[in-house]
């Protein structure tokens, strides 16, 4: 990671990279974006909500700005569907 910022033609003191959980740390002063990676194939997986809100409470300095956080919503999708071969048995 620091390695990529270091290549990355940004001005050196611009990025600054704060390593641990989002929980966990504290920032020198409030930023002016939160950048998030929504992980798992569930928008709610592994408790994102929580944590993005955390971030977004403690960190940014315009909260309540959507454009203060990337990215700004995210949503689940989903469609009923059946496996023949599991419902069969094994044979079709």
């Amino acid at each position: 990671q620091l390695e990529a910022a270091d290549n990355s033609g940004v001005e050196p003191g611009v990025i600054e990279l704060v390593c641990g959980f989002s929980t966990d740390v504290e920032l020198p002063e409030k930023v002016d974006i939160l950048i998030s990676e929504i992980a798992g194939s569930i928008a709610s997986e592994e408790g994102v909500y929580a944590t993005i809100k955390d971030a977004r409470e403690r960190f940014v300095k315009e909260p309540r700005n959507p454009d203060s956080f990337v990215p700004f919503s995210y949503e689940t999708w989903g469609a009923p569907g059946t496996d023949l071969c599991h419902h069969s048995g094994g044979s079709q």
